[in-house]
């Protein structure tokens, strides 16, 4: 028998105990590791903060599928038109594929109709209307006619509507509108009009700004429009007075198409109708064109929502570039008002444009009165820049083909623009295409009048597309015939919607 050492016993009673000690040990380690752990999530989580936020969902260009374009009436302001008449036309019409049609509905209450022959890609269909035609129009362009629709209205006005030419685009419906210009006494009144083509029923403000100041502000609030209905409304019914008046139209609920029919008398005699064009909404920075040459009278008209005085430094942009003129470099606008400020008769021997810095957000806009008598009146806005294809209407009720000119401006100080005018026939094939260079910083006139300008003789050409190819480009279209005028803002017809970026769901 084999005697047990006695370091074997001491060896086997040191294993046993072993793992009897190590929980022990367990509780006094937890704070040093439970420190580890958070140390390594404030360490992931600083390395997940430095990390860039992922880009949102880039938006997408669809084609559209319907266009609603409402044209105004000198009838639904309850003044008679000696001829009017809608020019319709799509100039991308067809690049989408698939069917198209427009249609052509009175509102509040008319039958929709199409037009004959049926409108079709780039083909320039007019829809006159009758002394009956006292409704506003929409024009709803669908399928592939939707892409690029544009619609005008044209009126010569009777004596008693003030005369003279009125052109005007019909836009679509909108949140929101400015018009620069309105008034609303004996010798100056204007009519707003409020379309409601859509499938619900919208809710409207309508403001005013006036020479008054935020004194006494003047506002229409909660004024209910149902579906495809028209309300009229005269300046006199609830702002009687106001030779100046800047209007704003708000739409909290819905949308809508805004248009004011502005006309004029002197000692009873006609001076002019015009439809105001929209301005851009209150910024700082405004170029506003055109204002036309060999005018009577010109003024610049400034209004100011805030509620301190604006100071605006202007700049003419003419064909020799942009400078300051005499006792026209600078104007101010009290809070809550509107100001006329004369354009120099130095100025007015040129189309030219104007260029605003204000230290607040304001509207403006150039009113150019002719100096024939009768006398007609023209309005040039501050319009935003064109970005894509713009159409001029030639071949319509009242307008002279060989009385049509363009105002471009590049109000870029250090960069020239350029664009594209192709000469469209009516039934849209192509007469020709020039391009037309705008040095930085002026604005230069092109002229259906002037063969080398147009290449082709002016009483075959239906419209124009301009085209801007590079830099900033700002237009206008200026009619003139006999003894009236009228001013027309580019903008750029819709070819597609914009559909939001949508981040997808875990």
């Amino acid at each position: 028998m084999t005697a047990q050492q006695p370091g074997s016993r001491r060896t086997h009673r040191q294993r046993t105990r072993r793992p009897s000690r190590t929980p022990s040990r367990w509780p006094r380690a937890m704070p040093l590791v439970v420190l580890v752990i958070l140390a390594g999530l404030l360490g992931l989580a600083t390395v997940r903060a430095s990390e860039p936020a992922p880009a949102p969902p880039a938006s997408t260009e669809l084609p559209l599928s319907q266009t609603d374009l409402t044209c105004p009436s000198v009838g639904a302001a309850k003044l008679p038109a000696s001829k009017a008449g809608i020019g319709v036309t799509s100039h991308a019409g067809g690049k989408t594929g698939g069917d198209g049609g427009v249609e052509v509905t009175p509102l509040p209450d008319g039958k929709a109709d199409k037009p004959e022959p049926a409108p079709a890609a780039g083909v320039w269909s007019v829809v006159q209307q009758g002394d009956d035609a006292a409704q506003p129009v929409l024009v709803s362009a669908t399928g592939s006619m939707a892409t690029g629709a544009a619609a005008f209205a044209a009126t010569r006005a009777d004596d008693e509507a003030g005369g003279g030419l009125a052109v005007t685009s019909c836009p679509p419906p909108a949140r929101e509108a400015w018009f620069l210009g309105a008034g609303s006494t004996v010798s100056h009144s204007s009519t707003l009009l409020l379309s409601n083509p859509g499938v619900t029923d919208a809710i409207v403000d309508v403001s005013l700004l006036t020479s008054e100041g935020l004194k006494e502000p003047v506002s229409t609030t909660g004024l209910a429009i149902e579906s495809h209905d028209v309300e009229r409304l005269s300046l006199s019914d609830f702002a009687a007075g106001e030779g100046e008046a800047v209007i704003q139209v708000a739409a909290s609920q819905g949308q809508v198409t805004a248009q004011v029919l502005d006309y004029w008398s002197a000692t009873l005699a006609p001076a002019g109708t015009e439809w105001i064009p929209t301005a851009q909404p209150p910024d700082t920075t405004l170029t506003v064109t055109p204002a036309i040459e060999d005018a009577g009278r010109q003024d610049l008209i400034l209004g100011n929502p805030g509620d301190r005085t604006a100071t605006v430094d202007i700049q003419v942009i003419g064909p020799n570039g942009t400078f300051p003129v005499k006792d026209f470099e600078s104007a101010s606008v009290d809070e809550g008002g509107v100001d006329v400020v004369p354009i120099p008769k130095s100025v007015g021997g040129e189309t030219v444009a104007l260029q605003l810095e204000a230290d607040q957000p304001i509207v403006a806009s150039v009113r150019s009165t002719s100096g024939d008598s009768p006398a007609d009146i023209a309005y040039g806005t501050s319009a935003p820049e064109i970005s894509d294809p713009a159409i001029v209407p030639v071949d319509l009720t009242s307008i002279d083909p060989s009385g049509v000119s363009l105002a471009v401006t590049s109000a870029e100080p250090d960069a020239e623009a350029t664009l594209s005018v192709e000469v469209k026939a009516e039934d849209g094939s192509s007469l020709g295409e020039r391009t037309l260079t705008v040095p930085a910083g002026r604005t230069v006139s092109w002229r259906t009048g002037n063969r080398a300008d147009l290449g082709t003789n002016a009483s075959k050409v239906a419209y124009l597309v301009v085209t801007p190819r590079s830099g900033t480009v700002r237009a206008a279209a200026v009619y003139e015939s006999d003894d009236a005028w009228s001013s027309l803002p580019l903008q750029s017809a819709p070819t597609y919607a914009v559909a939001p970026g949508v981040y997808p769901l875990d």
